[in-house]
Formats: C-alpha cells, structure tokens, sequence
C-alpha cells in the first residue's frame, strides 16, 4: 500500500513537471517564439534531460502546447456553479468536452497517434497531458465526502474512459455514431456511472 501511494505522488509529480514545460512551451508558442525542446525547458526551470523524458520531437510538445491553449482550467470551468451541485458540474463536464473534442477532433486525433506512436519507440510508460482527470475530479467534488475514497478514485477512472478523443474515436469509427449519438452515448455513461439520473 505504501509503495502504491508513493508511485501515485511519483507520477502526480511528473505530471507537474510536465505542465509547467508545456505552459510555458504554450507562452512561447503564443509569442511565435518556441524553436526548441531546450528553449522550453530553460523557461521552465527543468532540464534538458528531463524535458526530452516527455517529449523526444518538437512537433509533439507544439501539437499539445497548441491543444492546450484549447483547454480550461478545472478552477474557471467549475467557478460559476455551486460546490454541491453534481448535475450542473456534470452537464458542464460533458459539454465541455464534447464541445472541445468535436471542434478540434483532428487535431486531437494527430495527437493521440503521436503519443501511440512515441511509446512503441521508447518501450516507457508515456505520461499524458491534459486535464480530464483535474476537471472529473473537480465535477465530482459534491460526491467526495458522500462515497468512499475506493469509490470516487474508481469513478474518476471510469469517467476518464468516456471523456477522451480515444471515446470519440471508438464510437465514431467503430461504432458508427453521428455526433448526436456519441453525446448521448456520453450522457447515458454519466448517469450509469455517477448513479446520476
């Protein structure tokens, strides 16, 4: 058990350390100035070494510094609805989402091929960006006290299944639904999920 809580603090950590190379990565991109995985790295206090951990390729940190410009940030997405209020968090979580992977699918689904493709180059475990876990576990937070921890933990991972390009592609290639249906497939997950009908 305690081996298991600290490679949880372990990869909370490197998470970390990954969002602050593509924050800044994003700043420079947005300045039109990022021409390097070390200029990055440098503006991010990190080091060579351990920014060429996470990304090998500069087109790989520019494609998710870009998507990232796209994101919200668990505290703005969340800050205008009550705390304890699950319905409205979740109907804000799927909107979000959906809204976010639909307009940007394309680019989501070069992003998500890159990543495939890095990890059977590199044989590790690839660390991946974003915020779906921060934002779910945000949406989720009138649930945190009211179930127990095993529980919340397992619906967060649960719910990180649906919320991601690689449920859209599932549904979309696979099972052949219109944008209308992987919503409403979204939607139908949620409530099994969260109890939430």
């Amino acid at each position: 058990m305690a081996k298991l809580q600290l490679d949880k603090g372990r990869i909370v950590q490197k998470l970390k350390t990954r969002e602050a190379l593509i924050l800044k990565a994003n700043k420079l991109l947005k300045e039109g100035n990022l021409t390097s995985i070390e200029q990055a790295a440098k503006e991010a206090g990190i080091s060579k070494a351990t920014a060429y951990r996470y990304f090998t390729k500069l087109d790989a940190l520019k494609r998710e510094a870009s998507l990232q410009l796209k994101s919200e940030k668990p505290e703005d997405l969340f800050k205008d609805l009550p705390a304890d209020d699950l319905i409205p968090r979740l109907e804000r979580l799927i909107d979000y989402h959906f809204n976010l992977f639909i307009e940007n699918e394309n680019e989501f689904r070069l992003f998500l091929s890159s990543v495939i493709s890095d990890s059977l180059l590199d044989n590790q475990t690839q660390l991946r960006g974003g915020r779906r876990i921060a934002l779910i576990t945000e949406a989720l937070l009138p649930l945190k006290d009211a179930i127990s921890k095993y529980e919340f933990d397992n619906m967060v991972c649960a719910l990180s299944l649906v919320f991601g390009i690689e449920s859209i592609t599932i549904l979309r290639d696979l099972c052949k639904l219109d944008n209308n249906g992987i919503l409403e497939n979204w939607k139908w997950a949620v409530e099994r999920i969260t109890g939430c009908a």
